[in-house]
């Protein structure tokens, strides 16, 4: 079900036998929905020629070239083609005729020979299946020589599925079928599964009034020995009321609920639960008369379309499977600013959710509703291997009017990437207890990688540090220009006495190290961890992992004065079990240097109050959950803002309770480094 589609629409006037009435309307229409993500699934305008020919500027050869042109295309691809013929059809003998804009009646000579071409794409190398649909008079007559087909080059390995909207002897009217067809595949179908089969769509548009006096066929053909899949004409949109759960999920329900009832009540009766019900949604709404509620009820609306073409985007993704965790990582790592409580559902319910919460929550005042969207893709792009140019993502860009937006979305990845290219750790491991060290080791990492290193001899204080810490920021600053990569993360490492009593981003040298530069505290101890404390490096990378899958939004166990009063008690009860959350002080305690250890020993995140003047508020612990996803940078850009007289500002006001705490953050990428070092210690030599 997962393998490329391809669509051909043509929709010729043939001006000899009189023209259509919006014939180009149907064919677009009948486009618009094989090329949607959500429902036909096949590529729009790949490079190998446009998908929808419409007008009586169509002459036959045209057609012709354009079929053949189509069918070499989806063989070089082991695609599936759905083609589909909206015109004039005349019937000679059992043949069908397609008229084109040169053809003339009576003159079989100058049309297309419809049966002949299906043939032909049928016996194409590498074809996965032919799929026809013919809206013309006479369309009984569309069958191939299916003898031919079974003798042809490829013997027959091949597959059929053709639609007609009319007997071998009947006419066609107004192009009901296509019309009725377009319908049914945009309503879906309640009694059939995740995708619409042709005999299931056929079933449907037979009951559909709309082809009152006109028989509707359907031939099939399978010698495919080995199909991975049954041909398919698009996903059902009544399967995400089943199992997988609702068309809308929590957040899309309660907006648009919200912001309909602002303009009428009786325009939204009941669960929506297809997109051609949120399209009645949005007629009622467009009749209503103009206001500010009705503008932002049909943003609503408009969000939850482009939810609806993302989530089938995502469905049928081109790339690497998508996993519950890694949309939630994405979802995390894209959402621009502190964040409501974010869905916990999991799977195909995780996907709608994210979708419709990036759409609908995670917008910042002035900006584009699919600027979060569109990140979030192209960081699922970024770690699944999909090109930024893949015509599935270009087309569903194309459809949300998004096509800039994708492409800032990946330019500010990339920028992102590069920024994050190179890190100076800057490590005071030599130092014994709470006393300063002689030396400072320093790492440049490329990628992860060390690049170079270096030691830097310091009188043993605090002055004698920070004056080489400058030191090291000048020496890495020389190595980062000659890669042309700028040097944006500094990560000062250092034994927990010292992380207490030690602010290292205000280190000064001209200028503060964090005014340019986010500083990230470390445990040094974690480098090479003393013989007592050998097990710390494991018991973090496993606290990381249960917080990633955190069921809830609480990601901080506070521990109040109660808690720290008793060092041994806290100590037993910290390093008694699992953790799966980081662990924080509401208050400073005096004995904290004593302490910090223990926690550090128990959480790779730590958090505590920079003085002891008062008790974390509510409001602040708050603010560590809905700013987690931001963090640590987020404490770094805090104390900017305090620095520079912005203690609230007014786009962020609550980041004021951040500058007020302190952290050691040993993430993932922090392990990893130490990692490097538990493979010399195993090899008997040391990397320092």
């Amino acid at each position: 079900m997962t393998g490329p589609r391809h669509a051909l629409v043509i929709g010729a006037q043939c001006p000899d036998l009189g023209p259509l009435d919006e014939l180009e309307e149907a064919a677009g229409a009948l486009h618009e929905t094989l090329t949607a993500p959500w429902a036909g699934g096949c590529e729009k305008d790949p490079p190998s020629g446009a998908t929808l020919l419409c007008g009586g500027g169509l002459a036959r050869a045209d057609v012709e070239e354009a079929i053949r042109r189509a069918a070499l295309s989806a063989g070089e691809a082991g695609a599936v083609l759905v083609v589909a013929l909206l015109g004039h059809g005349m019937a000679s003998g059992t043949s069908l005729y397609f008229m084109a804009g040169d053809s003339r009646a009576e003159a079989p000579v100058t049309a297309v020979d419809v049966g002949s071409l299906l043939a032909q794409a049928l016996d194409t190398q590498g074809v996965a299946g032919v799929i026809a649909i013919v809206d013309t008079c006479h369309a009984g007559n569309a069958v191939p020589d299916l003898k031919s087909v079974a003798n042809g080059i490829r013997q027959g390995d091949t597959r059929l599925s053709l639609l007609m909207g009319s007997g071998a002897a009947e006419e066609a009217y107004g192009l009901r079928f296509s019309r009725t067809l377009v319908k049914v595949l945009q309503d879906g179908i309640a009694t059939s599964g995740e995708i619409l089969l042709p005999e299931a769509v056929v079933e449907a548009v037979r009951d559909d009034a709309g082809t009152a006096g006109q028989a509707i066929l359907r031939a099939e053909f399978d010698g495919a020995r080995f199909a991975a899949a049954r041909l398919w004409l698009a996903h059902n949109p009544r399967h995400s009321a089943g199992l997988t759960g609702a068309l809308l999920g929590r957040v899309g329900s309660e907006e648009l609920t919200r912001a309909v009832a602002a303009v009428d009540d009786a325009l939204l009766e009941g669960q929506v639960t297809t997109v051609r019900e949120l399209d009645g949604v949005r007629s009622g709404l467009a009749a209503a008369a103009p206001s500010a509620e009705r503008a932002w009820a049909l943003g609503v609306v408009d969000a939850l379309d482009a939810a609806a073409r993302t989530v089938g985007l995502l469905s049928a993704w081109p790339g690497a499977a998508l996993t519950s965790g890694l949309l939630r990582r994405t979802l995390t790592a894209v959402c621009p600013g502190p964040v409501d409580p974010l869905p916990d559902s999991s799977g195909a319910e995780l996907l709608r959710d994210a979708v419709e919460y990036l759409l609908l929550r995670a917008p910042l005042a002035g900006q584009r509703r699919t600027v979060p969207l569109t990140d979030f893709v192209a960081l699922l792009a970024h770690e699944t291997g999909v090109e930024p140019g893949t015509p599935a993502v270009r087309a569903w860009a194309a459809a949300l009017g998004a096509g800039i937006d994708l492409n800032d979305a990946f330019e500010r990845l990339h920028d992102r990437t590069r920024d994050m290219r190179l890190r100076l750790v800057v490590s005071l491991h030599a130092a014994v207890g709470d006393e300063w060290p002689e030396t400072l080791a320093a790492w440049l990492l490329d990628d992860g990688t060390v690049r170079e290193r270096e030691e830097f001899a310091c009188t043993p204080d605090r002055a004698g540090v920070e004056g080489q810490v400058g030191a090291a920021l000048r020496w890495a600053s020389r190595l980062a220009s000659a890669l042309d990569a700028p040097l944006r993360r500094v990560e000062i490492a250092a034994p927990a006495p010292l992380l207490v009593q030690w602010r290292p981003e205000e280190t000064y040298f001209g200028m503060r190290l964090g005014a340019e530069h986010d500083v990230v505290l470390r445990w040094s101890d974690r480098i090479q961890p003393p013989e007592h404390l050998w097990w710390i490096n494991n018991r973090a990378r496993s606290t990381l992992r249960a917080m990633e899958t955190c069921p809830d939004s609480t990601r901080v166990d506070w521990l109040g004065e109660g808690d720290t009063r008793q060092v041994r008690e806290l100590h037993d009860r910290l390093l008694s079990g699992p953790r799966t959350r980081a662990v924080a002080l509401e208050h400073r305690p005096p004995h904290l240097k004593d302490m910090l250890e223990t926690l550090l020993a128990s959480s790779p995140i730590v958090l505590w109050p920079e003085d002891d003047s008062r008790r974390v508020p509510a409001e602040a612990r708050r603010c560590v959950d809905t700013y987690w996803h931001l963090l640590p940078v987020e404490f770094c850009r805090a104390y900017r803002d305090r620095w520079n007289g912005c203690g609230t500002p007014r786009r962020a006001p609550e980041r004021g309770h951040l500058a007020r705490l302190r952290t050691v953050w040993d993430d993932p990428e922090w392990l990893e480094f130490c990692r490097w070092f538990e493979q010399f210690a195993t090899d008997g030599e040391s990397p320092a």
